[in-house]
């Protein structure tokens, strides 16, 4: 009876220290460091995000800039003209311009001229009765045209030309056409008309002195041209 109690009591101790020697060795981790099968891994700890930077730089290796030393303390001086050349350019505007208010004088003149010349020559050969009331005035009127015709024509001839002008058709080309036409034409009425009054008289003056009615409108429809062409 008693032996068998004492084996009852050492089985169940046997047992207990088989147990205890099967879970020593899961419960001491093992000496190489490695960890039980299993195991979840600890958590590494990740960096934070950088922002996206702006600017990408670039690959290529940027060779060093020398300082620049080309700049000046001073402004750049103003370009020295031609003085002869600027004188004779002034002096060309101020001809012209005499010219041109001369010239629509000359023209204002000879329209007067053209028509006081019209009543003198109705007076005489149209049954006017040859009063002669006109023909002062006319011939008045012819001399001052003349002379402004020919001091208008010396103020283009006589400014200078600094400038080289290539001769080509323009407004330009036919005011000097037209001009010229019209000192052909003031000849003309001068020799005409000096001739029909040296033939005072007769029948030639009669011819004459239509011949120098026609020249004048002829004159005046030239310059009127010459005029036309630079002021429209």
């Amino acid at each position: 009876m008693n032996v068998l109690t004492a084996r009852r009591t050492r089985m169940p101790l046997a047992l207990a220290l088989t147990l205890a020697v099967a879970l020593a060795p899961a419960a001491v981790p093992a000496a190489s460091g490695d960890e039980a099968p299993g195991a979840p891994a600890p958590a590494k700890e990740e960096p934070p995000p950088q922002p996206p930077s702006k600017e990408q730089p670039s690959l290529a290796p940027r060779e060093p800039r020398p300082p620049a030393l080309d700049f000046d303390l001073l402004p750049p001086p103003k370009e020295q003209g031609n003085p002869d050349l600027e004188r004779q350019v002034k002096a060309r505007r101020h001809l012209l311009e005499l010219h041109q208010g001369a010239g629509l004088a000359t023209w204002a003149a000879l329209a007067a001229t053209v028509v006081v010349g019209q009543l003198d020559f109705n007076d005489r050969f149209r049954g006017g009765g040859d009063t002669g009331k006109y023909h002062a005035w006319h011939t008045g009127l012819a001399y001052g045209t003349s002379a402004l015709f020919l001091g208008t024509g010396l103020l283009a001839l006589l400014a200078p030309k600094p400038y080289p002008t290539p001769l080509r058709l323009d407004t330009a080309l036919l005011h000097k056409i037209a001009m010229g036409t019209a000192a052909a034409g003031m000849v003309a009425q001068i020799v005409l008309g000096m001739a029909a009054r040296g033939q005072a008289g007769s029948v030639s003056e009669r011819h004459l002195a239509t011949a120098h009615q026609i020249v004048g409108y002829g004159t005046l429809g030239a310059m009127t041209v010459g005029v036309v062409v630079l002021l429209f």
